[in-house]
């Protein structure tokens, strides 16, 4: 065979490869329904901190909704707490419900879409005596992909360390640097630790999100990322504060008001491109194997 002839069947099986490969790609799963529990589980430091609550129905996660501590000395008679999902209208008292949704999958960092994952709330009012410290928070997910398939499991624990900033009411300079203030004095800390979160990521060109997880199917990776209003890195004073590192990621409240958070988080689907060096594999496969039925055939006629 010339080589010319052979050069050019060598890229008609390059194309036929490429195509065939082309063909056989699916789209990514369009959307996920999901289940999602988050609670607080030990360890919760100090002891004095009161636990209650328990999300409602079948779960994998024993934990509680509702985290308590302090002696009131406000004008709402109320100590600090944090809960998961309260009642409407009743900041302090958890609902121990479920959440729910659908989380529509995207191909574009820049069109995201979001499902609305639980609220968390810091009861952040004017205390004395103890003060929680530490707790761990556990995140378990179900995503059931549209039309049917495996469900995927997003099991994540992460630590929350705390600190309730002294108040120095009028004196705003006392607060470490990035910390809220207002009338009643510096806001509290909260820093994420444990290693669950990594470099933030940029969602729809202002949305600070960070990748909790990943996982494939058929030829697509999944990123699942997660953020939350007010969710980021620290400054170094407030980082510093709460006994962490530079760069630790985290949120402060606001002394003496209900600090509402709510979670969200985006699916996020990339095509594994096959490597040149396997595309070109397939393709040589394809022409050995019709020079092979070629050579085959002309054997069988000179018989």
């Amino acid at each position: 065979m010339k080589a010319s002839q052979l050069l050019k069947q060598v890229a008609i099986g390059v194309s036929f490869g490429a195509a065939l490969m082309g063909s056989a790609i699916a789209d990514p799963i369009a959307s996920f329904d999901y289940t999602q529990e988050f609670e607080f589980v030990e360890p919760i430091a100090p002891a004095g901190v009161n636990k209650e609550g328990a999300t409602a129905g079948v779960s994998d996660v024993d934990g509680f909704t509702k985290l308590s501590w302090g002696t009131e000395s406000n004008s709402f008679n109320e100590i600090s707490s944090l809960v998961i999902n309260p009642l409407p209208g009743d900041s302090t008292t958890p609902s121990n419900v479920l959440t729910a949704g659908t989380v529509t999958t995207s191909t574009d960092i820049n069109a995201v879409s979001f499902g609305l994952g639980p609220v968390v709330t810091h009861n952040n009012f004017v205390i004395t005596g103890t003060s929680l410290d530490s707790a761990t928070a556990e995140d378990y997910v179900v995503l059931s992909p549209l039309g049917g398939g495996v469900d995927q499991i997003q099991q994540i624990t992460f630590g929350i360390d705390f600190y309730e900033t002294p108040n120095n009411p009028g004196n705003p300079g006392a607060c470490p640097a990035g910390v809220a203030f207002n009338g009643f004095g510096c806001g509290d800390i909260f820093a994420l630790s444990g290693g669950l979160l990594g470099v933030p990521t940029i969602l729809n060109g202002s949305i600070v999100a960070f990748l909790i997880d990943s996982f494939v199917d058929d030829i697509y990776t999944y990123d699942v990322f997660i953020t939350a209003p007010g969710l980021g890195v620290l400054t170094d004073a407030a980082c510093a504060a709460v006994g962490e590192s530079s760069g630790c990621i985290g949120f402060t409240t606001f002394e003496n008001e209900v600090n509402a958070f709510q979670l969200a988080f985006a699916i996020i689907a990339s095509e594994n491109i096959p490597e040149p060096a396997t595309l070109a594999l397939f393709a040589g496969s394809l022409l050995l194997m019709g020079l092979v039925r070629r050579r085959k055939v002309k054997g069988d006629f000179a018989a």
